[in-house]
């Protein structure tokens, strides 16, 4: 017999904050699904996302509606802070390979519309179920979609470790051995969707590749490209983020005494996860930027979803790419771009959307699609933190000849459980886990796989 478990859910304004009704048609936990495809990585700037059927929600007002795909997809996102809540499919019942929503979701409209939430927006069960806790109501049972990643993304990390909320892979690919080091293969140029003025036309794509590396949303509104790290690279000034020197600690390397450019890396080969200062000749062979996971409660929030991915960029190695339709003059569809350097006091309105999510830091994310962008904060305005699900990387979704993955921790994930009950406190607790143990696994050359 079905049970209705009523659960409270939140973005981080809380302007979304209201109670929905998960669908659990048998006394078996709702399978969860971890969803690696391209559509959801540039929709949300994140590797992977989840979602959990449920039936319609009493409320949807304050959200922006974006079509995803084909117009089959309707993702809802807050407008104030940009997480994303809810998604809509319009499809006969079925298992839909591009969502990660089961054929357990409700379906009404003569079974043509299913609806899901974000699970990184679910706190815990309602007081109006009338139950403390009812037990595991849902379980991360698989990833899909793993070959839109080529390299397999966050999912090689995600693994069983105590036979607990164990992962599996649905679609298998190539595994790198060992997963994260030796992934990188050479790019073969970036994909179709890449804006193709960033270097003059024909010009060689190999060279493109190794100079640029593209990003964009699901929308295409938001559209830039990065650079390899130079002399301008070197300026910023940073504290250790928590990814490499726990907060909770409260160490003295926090503060960084020594002004080590952590988020500088060597190339691909020569990897290292010292805090120490690079020598000249190391910090001359600097190629890449450090990149990360991060379970704070916040980026959470305003995401939608339990993994955030960030990459560490210079402000002075990003180029916006403005069209006129950003300005509102005419739009030739052979138009090329104005290609700027990143100024967020100068970029035309409804690029991004800019939300304080604590005093002194902010967060954008697409205007239209809701697509995480960058987070940044007032004491190291030249550094910020870049969604990595936006980067269009030839070898793959991790990016790896340009991005150094920190294996050493899952930034703040003591912080999983924060704000969450019962059992939903627990399997995001049980998630990361997984995901920390399986990190440094790789980064200690075990094969994971």
């Amino acid at each position: 017999m079905a049970q209705i478990l009523k659960l409270l859910i939140s973005c981080h304004c809380g302007a979304s904050k209201q109670t929905v009704r998960l669908h659990h048609p048998s006394s078996a936990p709702q399978e969860i699904s971890l969803c690696h495809c391209d559509a959801c990585r540039h929709n949300t700037g994140l590797l992977c996302v989840s979602y959990a059927s449920i039936e319609h929600p009493d409320l949807t007002e304050g959200l922006v509606e974006y079509y995803s795909e084909a117009e089959t997809t309707t993702r809802l996102f807050c407008a104030i802070c940009g997480c994303h809540i809810f998604q809509r499919l319009q499809s006969p019942v079925g298992n839909d390979a591009n969502t990660g929503v089961t054929e357990d979701a409700v379906t009404t409209a003569a079974e043509s519309e299913r609806w899901a939430v974000a699970t990184g927006v679910i706190i815990g069960e309602s007081e109006e179920s009338g139950k403390e806790d009812s037990g595991v109501f849902m379980e991360y049972t698989k990833h899909i979609n793993t070959a839109d990643t080529k390299d397999g993304g966050l999912s090689p990390f995600i693994r069983p470790t105590r036979g607990v909320q164990g992962v599996e892979v649905v679609e298998n690919w190539d595994p790198p051995s060992p997963a994260i080091k030796d992934a990188g293969k050479k790019p073969k140029g970036p994909s179709p969707d890449a804006d193709p003025e960033v270097f003059p036309r024909g010009d060689n794509e190999e060279r493109r590749a190794e100079e640029v590396l593209n990003a964009f949303c699901h929308c295409k509104t938001v559209q830039f490209h990065i650079t390899r790290p130079d002399t301008a690279s070197k300026l910023p000034r940073s504290n250790f983020p928590d990814l490499m020197v726990p907060y909770f600690t409260g160490s003295p390397q926090i503060r960084n005494p020594e002004d080590t450019k952590w988020w500088l890396r060597p190339s691909l080969n020569d990897h290292s996860e010292e805090l120490g200062a690079p020598s000249q000749t190391e910090m001359d062979g600097l190629k890449r930027y450090l990149a990360g996971t991060c379970a704070c409660r916040s980026c959470r929030l305003t995401s939608g979803f339990e993994i955030q991915t960030w990459a560490f960029i210079p402000r002075a190695n990003i180029f916006f790419h403005i069209r006129n339709d950003h300005t509102g003059l005419s739009k030739s569809e052979f138009e090329a771009p104005n290609i700027v350097p990143l100024d967020f006091a100068t970029l035309p309105a409804h690029i991004l959307t800019s939300y304080e999510s604590s005093t002194g830091v902010r967060r954008e994310f697409c205007s239209r699609c809701g697509a995480t962008v960058f987070w940044r904060d007032r004491w190291r305005p030249e550094l910020l933190d870049v969604s990595v699900g936006l980067l269009d990387a030839g070898e793959g979704a991790r990016a790896e000849s340009w991005l150094d993955w920190w294996t050493g921790r899952v930034s703040f994930a003591e912080d999983a459980g924060n704000s969450r009950t019962g059992e939903t406190a627990r399997g995001a607790k049980c998630l990361i886990d997984s995901l920390e143990e399986g990190l440094r696994k790789s980064g200690e050359g075990e094969k994971i796989m």
